[in-house]
């Protein structure tokens, strides 16, 4: 619909319709795509006896399908603290397919979470663990929530993106304060039995590539600006993965 001013405010469909066409989007077509040949590769392999039988149990598995997914996104997304994530879960649970492990998987499942939330701490590079107001002097956000969570105001008049981590909490991250000097900044968001809100201006242009694993980020905008005149819209790419977690995206 239109305002009575010269701007322009599109709907949330409308804009997601939007977003499909982007080239932005490249990397995350390329990694679908090759991951559905090769998906379809193997099950055409399958069905004509070509695959065999003490091979079958490891390459039919939800444990190759993250490792693929992980792997992929390592080469080609650039995503690697979410792509470490994947892998570690993948290669965790398919040790036991390969090697002959004499503990059952289930009786792993709890202590490969601790693991992967000790390899999640040793990736992500100068946490900060306490909920805090970023102010003007702080550009970068970089946080880790385990076991807990909170609320951050970031009125950074540079802000320049940053990573989010939430294992077993949640954060709420309200960027309506803060302004963009660059054209596009990335926040890497990982969520691990957790989950993450962002709170945005309704006049920037947000692009989620996220990786979802029983989980997903939604974006839930009441209101989008599309067009400002005169005015070029800064852009946020959220990136990442979400691994029995999610979050969601607002603005008001």
């Amino acid at each position: 619909m239109e305002t009575s001013g010269k701007m322009k405010i599109q709907t949330n469909s409308e804009h997601s319709h939007q977003c499909k066409n982007n080239k932005c989007k490249g990397n995350k077509r390329l990694i679908i795509g090759i991951l559905f040949v090769g998906i379809g590769s193997v099950l055409i392999a399958n069905n004509f006896g070509l695959i065999p039988q003490n091979v079958k149990h490891i390459l039919l598995s939800w444990q190759m399908l993250l490792i693929s997914i992980g792997g992929l996104n390592l080469i080609f997304g650039g995503k690697k603290t979410s792509a470490i994530i994947l892998l570690s879960i993948g290669t965790f649970f398919m040790l036991p397919k390969i090697f002959d492990i004499p503990v059952e998987t289930r009786k792993l499942f709890w202590p490969s979470i601790f693991v992967i939330i000790g390899l999640v701490m040793i990736f992500v590079k100068n946490r900060k663990s306490k909920s805090i107001s970023y102010g003007k002097g702080e550009h970068v956000l970089d946080i880790v929530s385990v076991f807990g969570g909170g609320s951050q105001k970031i009125t950074s008049d540079d802000f320049k993106g940053g990573s989010v981590v939430t294992v077993f909490g949640g954060s709420e991250i309200d960027l309506t304060g803060a302004s963009l000097q660059e054209d596009e900044i990335t926040i890497d968001l990982v969520s691990l039995f957790g989950g993450t809100t962002i709170i945005v201006p309704a006049e920037w242009d947000v692009k989620i590539d996220m990786v979802s694993i029983l989980g997903g980020f939604k974006d839930n905008r009441n209101k989008i600006v599309t067009d400002i005149p005169g005015v070029k819209r800064k852009v946020l790419h959220i990136t990442g993965a979400s691994v029995f977690g999610g979050g969601e995206l607002k603005s008001y």
